[in-house]
Order: C-alpha cells, then sequence, then structure tokens
C-alpha cells in the first residue's frame, strides 16, 4: 500500500529526486542494510545500498501521525528550502507472506550522512545534558557511533551570514515541530576532518579546515544575496 502516493510524488520532485535513481536504490539487486537493533521506538533501520536512503519502520500510531501533519509538513519544506526538518519521499506498509500475514509500515527518508566526504564523528542533539553520553569507551568510539551532547568537544565557527541563517531556520523549524505537537526531535549533525599534515610532514596535525574551503562551501554562487544551506556543507571547527 502506498499512503498519499501523489504528495510524496511531488515531495520527491521538490527535493529534486530522480524517479529512476529512486527506484534503482530501493528496488535494485543490492540487498538493504539494517543499521542496527530496535531502538526505544522499537523501529528498524535499513540503509539503501548506495546510502542515499534510509527506511525505518513504524507503528500505526507513528504513521497516523505523519499523516496528520504531512499537509503542514508540505507546505513546510515548500516555504524553507533551507529546511533542516528530515526529508521525506515515501510512506509504505506491505502484508508479510505466511500464516500472520503481519503487516510492515515503513517510512523512506534521505540519509544525512550520505556524502562524498568521509563522516568522521556523528552527534544527536537534543540541547540536553541529562543522560546525553555516549556508553560506549572511548577506545571503542568510531565513525558509526552516535555521540550525545556532552560528548561534543568542538567548537564550529560559521561564518556571520551562513550562522543567521542557520539559527533563523533552527526557529523555523522548531516552530513548525511545536506547531505539530511534535517533542522528541534532535539536531543530527556530521562531523568531517580534513586531514593537515604537519611541519614534519610525517603524522596528522589537528583536524582543520582552510580559508578556501570555508567560503567555497558556505556559499552558494547560483543564488545573490542568500545563504542555501546544505546538510553537507564544511564548517571550520575547534577542538574545545
Amino acid at each position: 500500500k502506498d499512503y498519499c502516493p501523489k504528495v510524496f510524488r511531488t515531495l520527491r520532485k521538490l527535493f529534486k529526486v530522480d524517479p529512476a535513481d529512486y527506484m534503482l536504490s530501493l528496488c535494485g539487486d543490492d540487498a538493504l542494510r539494517e543499521l542496527s537493533s530496535p531502538g526505544k521506538s522499537g523501529s528498524f533501520f535499513y540503509l539503501t545500498n548506495d546510502d542515499r536512503y534510509m527506511i525505518k519502520t513504524m507503528k500505526k500510531s507513528e504513521v497516523k501521525m505523519l499523516l496528520k501533519m504531512l499537509h503542514a509538513y508540505y507546505n513546510h519544506v515548500r516555504a524553507f528550502e533551507n529546511t533542516l526538518v528530515a526529508k521525506f519521499f515515501g510512506l509504505h506498509c506491505v502484508k508479510l507472506a505466511g500464516a500472520n500475514q503481519k503487516k510492515v509500515r515503513f517510512v523512506i527518508m534521505g540519509n544525512l550522512f550520505c556524502s562524498d566526504h568521509t563522516i568522521h564523528r556523528r552527534f544527536d542533539l537534543k540541547g540536553s545534558s541529562l543522560g546525553r553520553t555516549t556508553d560506549k569507551p572511548q577506545a571503542e568510539i568510531d565513525e558509526y557511533t552516535t555521540l550525545k551532547d556532552l560528548d561534543l568537544n568542538f567548537i564550529f565557527r560559521l561564518q556571520k551570514q551562513w550562522f543567521e541563517e542557520f539559527r533563523r531556520q533552527v526557529d523555523k523549524d522548531c516552530e513548525f515541530l511545536e506547531q505539530e505537537k511534535i517533542m522528541d526531535y534532535s539536531l543530527l549533525v556530521g562531523v568531517h576532518f580534513r586531514g593537515a599534515i604537519d611541519i614534519d610532514g610525517d603524522k596528522p596535525a589537528t583536524p582543520r579546515v582552510s580559508r578556501w574551503d570555508r567560503n567555497h562551501f558556505l556559499s552558494d554562487p547560483n543564488r545573490t544575496g542568500g545563504v542555501r544551506l546544505n546538510l553537507g556543507r564544511i564548517c571550520c571547527q575547534e577542538l574545545n
């Protein structure tokens, strides 16, 4: 079953998703990859083989909630091209073969961490400090570990115009989620360290981003007088 197929088709067009590539990613010969065991919600997460799309199983009540807010969601992402709200591409339900014929409902979303750059650190930020650390020992933390607020030991330095647009968009997105009575949400952040060689040339120095990178990645030459936020952009960071 496809929920609201015309709406999601319009959303995919709005998000500039090529229909043929979309179908190939989801229905190609390559199997989906399961990300992890179920979280607190009990949902399972899968990635397409090309890392572009994430599939999340949903409860019936969650499907109803998404459908209820779909009209407002569509208006929001259409009005704010810089929105940081998750991109939804499709909502479906399949009936499994077998005696019980269990129904599985799932949503297809964009994968934030699909990038040409290696993501070295991943953060799930809620703006809270209660229980907001990873339970992994330091030695076991790698690029696939989801870190939390108190694990963040970086200072991100953004160009003023980019920072102001980012803050403005976060405020708008939070207003939208508040209006839809959505409480449990967070900001996902992926960090890529651009390796630099120190003066001796034999070991990496503190990861940094050059001035050219900052100017190149934080601006959009196709727009005038505005900033185009992009989930794959890089900003300057410092170790705290």
